[in-house]
């Protein structure tokens, strides 16, 4: 199966076990709005999720990969929503374009994002660089679809770099968003792929 067809992740009915892992994780958010992610415990959590702190150490065995995986829940929330806006678009660049209003709109809309990285960005940064590594996969391949879908004709490594360096982009604007208009960057940003792409073919 190609990476153009093989889908980001599956959909299934969630089994119990899943069921508390996200039970977990949402109160893990529900803690870190009302505390801070910073002075979020294990025992907070626990407390918030109605379950003992033995379940919680079950799922997650240090406080550091809790958070880890709250980032990269919230990381595969955006790529869904992502992938819904780029759906009704054949073309690169109009796909392209909805994908970074929407990345962008997410950005500027998430309840927690904005007021971590005001507040405390020391707990967030380190998931978003020297630790972003599930986070720059998951960006890449959905990016990678997107070209391989409607740039077929350019070869897989510059498609490849393309994804990379949006990736990456879009990393550091979730650490510190644009002033201009969501829709005015993202005309921008795909104007530069698309050109980068049809000169990068031709050379």
């Amino acid at each position: 199966m190609s990476m153009e067809d093989s889908p980001l992740y599956e959909v299934e009915e969630p089994a119990p076990q899943d069921a508390t892992r996200a039970r977990i994780l949402d109160a893990v958010f529900a803690c870190a709005e009302r505390f801070g992610l910073g002075r979020t415990t294990i025992a907070d959590v626990a407390k918030e999720a109605r379950l003992s702190r033995q379940t919680v150490y079950r799922y997650f065995a240090t406080r550091h990969d809790l958070l880890a995986a709250l980032v990269l829940r919230e990381e595969e929330r955006l790529v869904d929503q992502v992938r819904k806006a780029i759906e009704p678009h054949a073309g690169l660049r109009p796909a392209l374009e909805a994908a970074f209003t929407m990345s962008l709109k997410t950005f500027r809309e998430h309840p927690l994002l904005d007021k971590v990285m005001a507040t405390e960005p020391q707990e967030l940064l380190p998931f978003l660089t020297v630790e972003a590594n599930p986070v720059m996969s998951m960006g890449m391949r959905l990016t990678e679809q997107v070209l391989a879908t409607r740039a077929s004709h350019v070869s897989e490594r510059l498609r490849h770099r393309a994804a990379e360096i949006c990736a990456r982009v879009f990393i550091s604007y979730a650490i510190s968003p644009p002033d201009e208009a969501n829709e005015v960057v993202a005309a921008s940003l795909a104007e530069l792929v698309c050109n980068g792409l049809t000169d990068g073919g031709k050379s």
